[in-house]
């Protein structure tokens, strides 16, 4: 049976293990709500992240640049064939498999 993710979202345990604003978090689970499951990646807007987390675009902006400070997440500017901005796409760090390797090693 293939597992679907329509009605939820994991997030990480070690999210927390971070000293990150509230705003932070909240953008933080929205990417990981737009993921693929499997290449921990996404691409919605920043006006979608600020819809769905209740923030302005500026406050998504700053949260952004924290998680990235934070190595949890990359972002690469896209642009159209014809030069015009697109949304960002977003990797986010795999933690789970970063916690495992901590904690086997030690």
């Amino acid at each position: 049976m293939t597992q679907t993710r329509a009605n939820f979202f994991m997030v990480a345990n070690e999210i927390f293990s971070f000293s990150l604003s509230t705003k932070a978090i909240a953008v933080y689970c929205c990417l990981c709500r737009h993921a693929d499951v499997n290449a921990h990646t996404c691409f919605p807007s920043r006006k979608t992240i600020a819809k769905e987390c209740s923030l302005g675009v500026s406050s998504v902006d700053r949260a952004i640049d924290e998680l990235i400070q934070y190595g949890l997440i990359c972002k690469i500017h896209r642009r159209s064939k014809d030069g015009g901005k697109m949304s960002n796409y977003y990797t986010l760090a795999d933690l789970i498999s970063h916690s495992r390797t901590v904690d086997d090693t030690g």
